[in-house]
């Protein structure tokens, strides 16, 4: 599920401290976050309707869509391990994630319908015939313009 216009919040579930640097950089970049850090919190704030998807580690997805189906960003997935002077770190890759964040909140394009396509034509043109009847004459390949008559061709 996209984002729909209702839709605009993004939910950042992670512990307090987390959830602040989090939040502040969505807010830099101009997107509307709530940080939750309490399942009862996060509970309540997947109740509404306004938030897009929500940002939080491995081990909540599954209670953030148990409680609501939305998109997840796991946010654990942005560290990678890097070797330094002092032994392995761990580095956050900030550009990734925005391009996760951005990718997600934005709508989702229309797709077109898929019965304006292939073959749907013959049945916009008269909407009075049955589907079957499309199938049998194309089979047959019988002109669509034969107005009722009743011959076999051989």
């Amino acid at each position: 599920m996209r984002q729909t216009a209702s839709q605009s919040k993004i939910l950042v579930f992670l512990p307090q401290a987390a959830a602040a640097m989090v939040v502040g950089k969505l807010a830099e970049c101009g997107y509307a976050s709530l940080a939750v850090s309490t399942v009862p919190q996060a509970f309540d704030a997947l109740r509404s309707e306004e938030f897009a998807f929500a940002v939080t580690t491995r081990p909540e997805i599954d209670l953030v869509r148990n409680i609501r189906a939305i998109p997840v960003v796991n946010l654990e997935v942005f560290f990678h391990g890097s070797t330094s002077g002092n032994g392995a770190s761990k580095r956050f890759d900030g550009r990734a994630f925005l391009e996760r964040v951005k990718f997600l909140a934005n709508p989702a394009p229309a797709r077109p319908d898929p019965a304006i396509g292939r073959g749907a034509s013959a049945q916009i043109a008269d909407p009075r015939k049955p589907r079957w009847w499309s199938i049998a004459a194309n089979a047959l390949r019988l002109s669509r313009h034969r107005k009722g008559l009743m011959d076999v061709q051989s």
